[in-house]
């Protein structure tokens, strides 16, 4: 049974088409995940069946009394409330049903005997109410959820106005997961979790007992929550009821057929215009080609497919530098408290390293240390005299108000037009793209003008911070060979194993 139909959809986005009459059904209990390359729309989709847009044209429908829940990208939440205040607000209706139980039970000692038997009767609706909801292991639950998401050890009851943008991201996440709505709407959940959150996650969706929809470039994650797998693809949905794996495969043969199709189809058509050009001037032959002609202008033609933007990238190495790179003696890092015990630590000349551990244990806060955002609570480190450090940092919404073009030439602003345009080209931003304000891209098109920007600096040492959010399972292979090829030294922060674990000579693990 479908709880959700969308029917001849289309949407234009800033004059581009992303949906050419598309449908998609949702049935009841399907665990979906829906995979394409950067910016063909896959977010824009969970705006529109989440009514956040309103389609040009084509219906989405939900089976009504169909309750579902959202987690965008880009959400935005209420600043002024406790962590813990703002979870339990799930279950308002039923604190508010165990106040009035605790009403009606001190109004029994003051009403007459018909009132007290109406109250008794409330009584025993609001018992039996509170019962059927689990009421009495609502502080369990969410205690759960919170320890699953890593939210009770490292945020505790902060305000939500403190919280990071990721930090606020798995806050929202524990919020959805515990309104346990018959559908789950998500965008890259997995882009502020550590290994064994996402692990957590992963399990508590394969039992989920209702429906979902999950956006994810995580292969791993994939692999194991999905039941079904929708790809959108040249504007149009393509269901694939199989797994993963068993999609890749199919896609690929699918991929070649229609390309056949397309060929043959092109060759046709070169055909009727050709007959067209020759015989729509002779007498003899006008009406056969004007017949043509009519025919070719009703013919619905196979969308051309899309060819997929690779992304040309390489860091420039500047020149070597001395072979101990960085020290780290009896470092303490945190804000008001110390984080981690102290560090000890040396990295050596052109080594690769993953910084890994659960989140919030401090592998961000490490990192803007070293480069001096942040003092240490205690102990020093040391950078070689001649380090030249690239970074790329987790979080950057300063410049979401800029074009990709403005953005580069903010750091680089001799540089021409035509220049910056083709360096964003190398990386697949291209015309159209780099004219647009940043916060208007797509999550992997972001990363993509960061990774230009890195690109145009000599450097000897990387520092990415989880560079792999949101982009697609190929773009991670191509920043994998260019992080692979580069000479100097790499320090990386991932939660994903699949994809440093070849990468890296070592792995510094907090915990």
């Amino acid at each position: 049974m479908s709880i959700l139909e969308v029917k001849d959809l289309k949407f234009k986005y800033k004059d581009i088409d992303l949906f050419n009459n598309a449908t998609f059904h949702l049935e009841d209990k399907e665990h979906i995940c829906l995979v394409g390359e950067n910016g063909v729309g896959k977010s824009t989709f969970m705006k529109l069946i989440s009514k956040n847009l309103i389609p040009d044209k084509g219906t989405i429908t939900w089976l009504p009394h169909i309750k579902y829940s959202y987690l965008d990208q880009h959400l935005e939440m209420n600043n002024d409330i406790e962590i813990d205040t703002y979870l339990q607000g799930t279950f308002k209706k039923l604190y508010d049903l165990e106040k009035e139980l605790i009403k009606c039970y001190e109004d029994l000692g003051n009403v007459n005997e018909t009132l007290y038997n109406k109250i008794i009767k409330r009584i025993d609706i609001i018992n039996k109410e509170l019962e059927d909801n689990n009421f009495y292991a609502i502080s369990s639950t969410i205690s759960n959820v919170k320890n699953g998401l890593g939210i009770n050890n490292i945020l505790g009851n902060r305000m939500i106005a403190s919280l990071s943008g990721g930090e606020k991201m798995k806050v929202y996440l524990a919020k959805i997961l515990l309104e346990e709505p018959n559908v789950l709407l998500m965008d890259e959940p997995t882009n502020f979790l550590d290994q064994i959150q996402v692990i957590w996650l992963a399990k508590y969706l394969k039992s989920f007992k209702g429906s979902f929809i999950i956006i994810s470039h995580d292969e791993s994650f994939i692999r194991e929550i999905a039941d079904v797998i929708y790809e959108l693809s040249n504007k149009e949905f393509i269901k694939y009821k199989m797994n993963y794996d068993n999609y890749l495969k199919e896609r690929a043969i699918r991929k070649e057929s229609y390309l056949k199709a397309y060929n043959a189809e092109q060759k046709k058509i070169k055909e009727i215009e050709n007959f067209i050009a020759k015989n729509i001037v002779r007498a003899t032959t006008t009406k056969r080609a004007q017949s043509r002609r009519k025919m070719l202008e009703k013919m619905e033609k196979l969308p051309k497919p899309k060819n997929r933007v690779p992304l040309k990238i390489n860091f420039p190495f500047s020149s070597s530098t001395g072979d101990e790179v960085l020290i780290l003696n009896n470092l303490i890092i945190g804000y008001d408290i110390p984080l981690l015990n102290p560090i000890n630590y040396k990295l050596m000349k052109n080594k690769k390293i993953a910084i890994i551990g659960r989140n919030g244990v401090g592998k961000s806060t490490l990192i803007k240390t070293i480069l001096g955002q942040i003092k240490p609570i205690n102990g020093e480190y040391r950078w070689n005299l001649s380090a030249n450090i690239n970074y790329f940092s987790q979080e950057e919404n300063e410049f979401d108000e800029l074009t990709p073009i403005n953005y580069l030439r903010y750091y680089y602003h001799l540089k021409t037009d035509g220049e910056l345009r083709s360096i964003l080209a190398k990386v697949g931003i291209g015309k159209d793209l780099c004219l647009k304000p940043i916060k208007e891209l797509s999550g992997g098109e972001r990363t993509r003008v960061r990774l230009a920007l890195m690109s145009m600096k000599k450097s000897n040492i990387l520092i990415l911070d989880e560079p792999t959010n949101h982009l697609d399972p190929e773009t991670k292979l191509e920043l994998f060979d260019a992080l692979n090829k580069f000479p100097g030294t790499l320090i990386l922060v991932s939660h994903e194993k699949d994809f440093y674990d070849e990468l890296v000579d070592d792995e510094l693990y907090f915990s």
